[in-house]
């Protein structure tokens, strides 16, 4: 399990290092917003890397948990600002909320691998 979420964290490292440079090229964010995705996109493939070359797992933990949490309150932000606006809501609002809620999805199921996995031994 720990081989499968390490090369899913590189993976989605990768991919969500590519796409925060896409959804904001030429509309750059205040830099908080948009380092913290960097971070975890670093952390991710840092510990993705880590767990395959040197056995240290606990990086990958710390990738997904924070990815995780990232996610979390991404989600849970734009899906509430979707239920205050009822119907009012634009297409493209939805398809970012369902993806981010994908994306939330996957992290949990790489934290969860990274965790419930058998540690190497030493």
């Amino acid at each position: 399990m720990i081989k499968t979420s390490a090369w899913l964290a590189i993976v989605f490292g990768l991919v969500l290092g590519a796409l925060e440079a896409v959804r904001n090229w030429g509309d750059w964010q205040w830099w908080p917003f948009w380092v913290v995705d960097y971070l975890a996109a670093t952390l991710l493939v840092v510990g993705g890397v880590l767990a395959l070359r040197r056995s240290v797992e606990r990086w990958l933990s710390a990738g997904w948990g924070f990815a995780c949490a990232m996610f979390w309150m991404s989600f849970f932000g734009h899906y509430g600002d979707a239920m205050k606006a009822g119907g009012e809501i634009s297409a493209r609002e939805q398809r970012l909320t369902l993806i981010i809620g994908i994306l939330f999805g996957v992290t949990v199921v790489g934290l969860l691998l990274s965790l419930l996995g058998k540690p190497k031994q030493s």
